[in-house]
């Protein structure tokens, strides 16, 4: 009964909002050179490649779109994405 009064609140307006996150100078730095790097690696890819990452992760399309954008089958939009991809960690190291 006694620990009951004395109980630890804090109003909704004290909170952080947990989504948001402060950059660091560091990253403000290194996100300029991490994008161009990885623009750089997506131009090394071959055009279907290049075309299946812009639109899956970049236009955010889903693989069924995807494939009707690039005259594909669901499964080919797959491999060629699963493959851009291994060759993109490949041009990142």
């Amino acid at each position: 009964f006694k620990s009951s009064r004395f109980r630890l609140e804090v109003t909704t307006g004290e909170m952080l909002d947990a989504n948001e996150v402060e950059r660091s100078p560091e990253d403000s730095v290194l996100e300029p050179l991490s994008n161009a790097a990885l623009l750089d690696a997506v131009r090394r890819l071959n055009p279907q490649q290049q075309e299946c990452v812009t639109l899956r992760f970049l236009q955010g399309l889903s693989v069924a779109e995807t494939a009707r954008v690039m005259g594909k089958n669901e499964g080919a939009i797959k491999t060629l994405q699963y493959r851009a991809v291994r060759t993109l960690a490949r041009l990142l190291k």
